[in-house]
């Protein structure tokens, strides 16, 4: 595979999921420390940065996910036609509009009862564990963050299950 000697800023930005802008301005903060060999603009006054300075456009800290997993087994039987409704209602008590919960019913194998597994995005998770403490009277929960989430998603559609999602469609 060859390697191109010289990245666009089109290029930059797709290889690090940044803006356009941003790389610009990294841009014009290294064209007082660089040679014009490493960085100029080639006849059409597109940027031309070199393949050494890449490391330059590292973003500098690392985005949290959007996303975190919970576990939930409500502890009274509930059928699959409940939980949809209660977990509706949650979604409706959080009144906020990033508000979005994926969720998969799946029967334990230890007593046959249904219970979740999500991934969610919200800004107040105090409130939705209390929503969903409300919607389902009395619950066990997990929380964790998601370090992979193409591998939560495969981890939670392990018996064919489809993911429910509960979002505002904008």
């Amino acid at each position: 595979m060859q390697q191109n000697e010289y990245l666009t800023v089109k290029e930059i930005s797709s290889k690090y999921n940044m803006t356009t802008r941003n790389v610009r301005k990294i841009i014009s903060n290294l064209t007082n420390n660089c040679s014009e060999t490493m960085l100029h603009k080639n006849k059409n006054h597109e940027w031309q940065v070199h393949h050494l300075l890449v490391n330059k456009f590292k973003p500098q800290r690392i985005r949290k996910n959007k996303y975190y997993a919970l576990s939930i087994d409500p502890c009274i039987d509930y059928t699959e036609s409940e939980i949809n409704v209660v977990m509706k209602f949650v979604y409706e008590q959080m009144n906020d509009d990033i508000v979005e919960i994926n969720y998969v019913i799946e029967q334990k194998k230890s007593n046959n009862r249904n219970h979740l597994h999500c991934y969610v995005k919200c800004s107040n998770k105090k409130k939705l564990i209390e929503s969903f403490k409300l919607g389902f009277s009395r619950i066990s929960y997990h929380e964790s963050v998601i370090f992979d989430l193409s591998g939560w998603k495969e981890y939670m559609k392990k018996d064919g299950s489809q993911i429910i999602t509960l979002k505002k469609i904008d």
